[in-house]
C-alpha cells in the first residue's frame, strides 16, 4: 500500500516537474495546437513562443505572462490568433506577412514590451477588451485597421503607423514620446493626441487633421508634410528643434502663437501652395538654424524675430516687401552664409563674408563689415511699387548700415 502511495506521489511531482520544465522553456515553436495545450498549466512561460507557419488558428489558454515574444510571421493560412488570460508579454509581440488572418482576440491584454505588426491586410480590428496601456514602441503597419481602439498608451518612446489605409482615427492618451511620433500615408486620418505634451520627434504626413492642444516642447524634429488640412494649429508649443511645413497642399492658416525659440534644424514653410500668409508666428524670438520660405505667399509676419544664427532664404512667386528681412540683415540679426529674398517685385541676394552685413532692398546698398574693414558683398536688388508687407522687428539701422546708405547716396 505504501509503496503505490509512494509510486502516485512520485508520478505526480514527475508530471509537475515536467510541466515546470516546459514553462521555463526558453523558445518553443508550436507547429500544431497541441504544442501549445501542453502550456496550460503555466501561468508564466519564461522564454519565446513561435507560432509555425503551420498552424490555421492558435490559442494560448492558461498562460498570463509571457516573458519572452510572441511570434507569428509569414504564414499564410493562420486566421485567428487569441490568448484569453494573457496579460503581459514581456517582449516583442510580433506579426508579419499574415495575409488572411483576421481576428486577434487579447482580452485581458495590457502590458507589452513592443508592438510590430507589418502586413495583416486583413485585420480590421482588434478585440483587446482590457486595453493596452504600456508598450514602449509600436509599429503598425500595412493593415485593414479602421480605429486603434483597444491600445491606449500614455507613455511611448517609437509610435510609427503608416499604410493602413482604412484607418480614420488615431485618439492616444499619449502624455509624452521619448523617441518618435510617425503618422504617415494611411487614410485620411484625424489625429488626436489631447494631453501630449512632450515629444522628441513628431512626424505627419497625410493626415486630414492633427490636434495637440496642450503640446509645449518637441526637442527635435517636427515635421508636417503632405497633409491634407486646411488649418494648422499648436496653440501651446513654445520650443522646438525645426519646424518644416511642406507641401500641404489645402493649408490656409498656420498658428503658434506662444512659439519662441526654433532650434538648429531651422524654420522651413514650403510650397504650400494655398498659404497666401505666414502670420502665425506672433512670438517667435530666435531661430537657431536657417530660415527657409518658398511659396505664394504676399504677407510673412515675424514681428519679434530678432535673431537668426542660420541662412535665410525667402522665395514668393508673388508680390512682397523685403525691407524688414533686410533690416534685420543689416542689423546683423542673421548670422548664416547666405540671405536671399526674392519675390515677383524685390529681389536682394548677398553673400556673407563676414560677421555682419547691411542691405536695402529699396536701393540695392550693400556693405560687408569685418574688423575694422569693410568690403563690397554681391547684391542683386529690383525696386517695386508699394507691395504687402514682411515684416521682422527692428529698432533701427546699425551704424555700418546708416555709413553704407549715406556711402550709395540714400539719404
Amino acid at each position: 500500500m505504501f509503496q503505490k502511495l509512494f509510486l502516485s506521489a512520485l508520478a505526480i511531482a514527475s508530471i509537475a516537474n515536467a510541466a515546470t520544465n516546459v514553462c521555463n522553456e526558453t523558445s518553443i515553436t508550436a507547429t500544431v495546437q497541441s504544442d501549445l495545450d501542453n502550456l496550460s498549466g503555466c501561468t508564466t512561460f519564461g522564454g519565446d513562443i513561435i507560432l509555425a507557419p503551420t498552424l490555421t488558428t492558435a490559442t494560448i489558454n492558461g498562460i498570463q505572462t509571457i516573458s519572452g515574444n510572441l511570434v507569428c510571421n509569414n504564414n499564410t493560412q493562420i486566421t485567428s490568433i487569441s490568448a484569453p488570460s494573457l496579460r503581459t508579454i514581456g517582449g516583442t509581440f510580433q506579426l508579419t506577412q499574415l495575409t488572411i488572418l483576421n481576428t486577434l482576440s487579447f482580452p485581458r491584454l495590457s502590458s507589452i514590451g513592443s508592438i510590430d505588426w507589418v502586413t495583416l491586410p486583413a485585420v480590421s480590428g482588434l478585440s483587446f477588451t482590457t486595453g493596452v496601456t504600456s508598450c514602449q514602441d509600436v509599429t503598425i503597419s500595412d493593415t485593414d485597421l479602421s480605429t486603434l481602439t483597444g491600445i491606449n498608451l500614455t507613455t511611448v518612446s517609437k509610435l510609427d503607423i503608416n499604410n493602413n489605409n482604412n484607418l480614420n482615427d488615431i485618439e492616444m492618451g499619449l502624455t509624452e514620446a521619448t523617441y518618435q511620433v510617425d503618422i504617415s500615408f494611411n487614410g485620411k486620418t484625424a489625429v488626436s493626441f489631447p494631453y501630449l505634451q512632450w515629444a522628441y520627434n513628431l512626424t505627419f504626413q497625410d493626415v486630414l487633421s492633427v490636434n495637440t492642444p496642450v503640446l509645449s516642447v518637441v526637442n527635435a524634429s517636427y515635421l508636417l508634410i503632405s497633409n491634407v488640412f486646411n488649418s494648422l494649429s499648436a496653440p501651446n508649443l513654445t520650443t522646438v528643434g525645426g519646424l518644416s511645413i511642406d507641401e500641404n497642399m489645402s493649408l490656409t492658416n498656420i498658428s503658434f502663437p506662444k512659439l519662441t525659440t526654433i532650434g538648429g534644424s531651422g524654420l522651413q514653410v514650403s510650397n504650400n501652395t494655398k498659404l497666401t500668409t505666414i502670420t502665425g508666428f506672433p512670438n517667435l524670438t530666435t531661430v537657431n538654424g536657417a530660415i527657409v520660405l518658398d511659396g505664394n505667399f504676399t504677407n510673412a509676419t515675424f514681428p519679434s524675430l530678432n535673431l537668426v544664427r542660420g541662412a535665410v532664404n525667402i522665395d514668393s512667386n508673388d508680390d512682397f516687401d523685403c525691407s524688414s528681412f533686410n533690416s534685420l540683415n543689416s542689423q546683423g540679426g542673421i548670422r548664416g552664409n547666405d540671405y536671399k529674398c526674392a519675390a515677383a517685385s524685390t529681389t536682394t541676394s548677398v553673400a556673407l563674408s563676414a560677421t555682419a552685413t547691411a542691405s536695402s532692398g529699396a536701393t540695392g546698398a550693400s556693405l560687408t563689415t569685418g574688423s575694422g574693414t569693410s568690403s563690397a558683398s554681391s547684391v542683386a536688388t529690383s525696386k517695386s511699387a508699394a507691395s504687402p508687407n514682411l515684416v521682422v522687428s527692428s529698432t533701427g539701422f546699425t551704424l555700418s548700415a546708416l555709413l553704407a546708405a549715406v556711402f550709395f547716396g540714400i539719404f
